[in-house]
């Protein structure tokens, strides 16, 4: 199956994963839309995985990126293979890449970052697909370190270059109760980047260890939104969903709510129950 997003994206299915077969060539020029199609892909599998989806409508296992025998033309291949595995690990949805032995030059790449110690990389797509699904262990890297060698291995790509700012970016964080006693809201304003991104995850990840498991998190439009917070707060909704628990996202920014439709993610962030009669629902009895 032909993904016309993109020429020479390819979707398919094997042995329960998604399989994306990615170009013959890979830059900066379509990194754009493989993510797009990468995302796809991750949040159909993670939608199957889900904690509260019958067992009868879990038929996928993860996703295999299938680089084949595709060139990267400059960093944006090793990017992305780096942030899916990201989004992927929040989504508890296994991640896998196919690089063929006759692709040394990826290979060594892969070697040298550190990606192949985040993700396990197969010959084939038969080994990627037939090999069991275990429990991830603990990496020995994380993904911060995986984008610092990537800038090392290619140091004049203009892709990497961070974006010059007079002053670090701010997210200001406030939580409030939502009046029913139950859920808590949390309160977003300033600018949400790749790094204030992560202040967000763990707020949220400290408000449900401290036992509070219905979240509602408000943008709101005059929010600065400069990165996609879907990997932080997909992952914080299976965990509160797993515990009978709810994450809603009521009042996003337009942009949001143009990514969140598009990956067909909009149930995913509902409140399990009406809250004060607000756009939620009715007053509560």
């Amino acid at each position: 199956m032909k993904d016309t997003t993109v020429p020479g994206l390819r979707t398919d299915t094997r042995q329960g994963f998604i399989v994306l077969r990615l170009p013959a060539q890979i830059s900066w020029r379509n990194y754009a839309g493989i993510r797009e199609g990468v995302c796809r892909a991750l949040a159909a599998a993670a939608g199957d995985l889900a904690p509260d989806r019958p067992a009868a409508g879990r038929p996928r296992k993860g996703v295999v990126v299938d680089f084949g025998d595709s060139i990267l033309l400059d960093a944006s291949g090793l990017v992305l293979l780096a942030r899916t595995e990201t989004r992927a690990q929040l989504l508890g949805c296994p991640l896998r890449a196919v690089v063929p032995a006759t692709a040394a030059p990826v290979r060594r790449a892969l070697h040298l970052t550190g990606l192949s110690s985040l993700v396990p990389v197969f010959e084939d797509v038969a080994q990627a697909t037939a090999a069991p699904v275990v429990p991830a262990g603990t990496a020995t890297v994380d993904t911060g370190h995986v984008l610092d060698a990537i800038r090392a291995l290619h140091p004049a790509d203009a892709g990497l270059a961070p974006t010059p700012s007079a002053a670090p970016p701010e997210l200001q964080i406030s939580t409030a109760e939502a009046g029913d006693g139950d859920h808590t809201v949390v309160h977003l304003s300033g600018v949400l980047d790749p790094v204030t991104v992560r202040r967000l995850g763990e707020t949220l990840t400290s408000l449900v260890e401290g036992d509070l498991r219905h979240l509602m998190v408000r943008m709101g439009d005059r929010l600065g939104v400069r990165c996609d917070p879907l990997p932080v707060l997909l992952g914080i909704r299976w965990r509160v969903a797993a515990e009978g628990g709810c994450l809603s996202l009521p009042g996003l920014p337009a942009r949001l709510r143009e990514i969140i439709d598009r990956e067909g993610l909009g149930s995913v962030f509902t409140a399990c129950r009406p809250v004060e009669g607000r756009a939620l629902g009715a007053e509560p009895a």
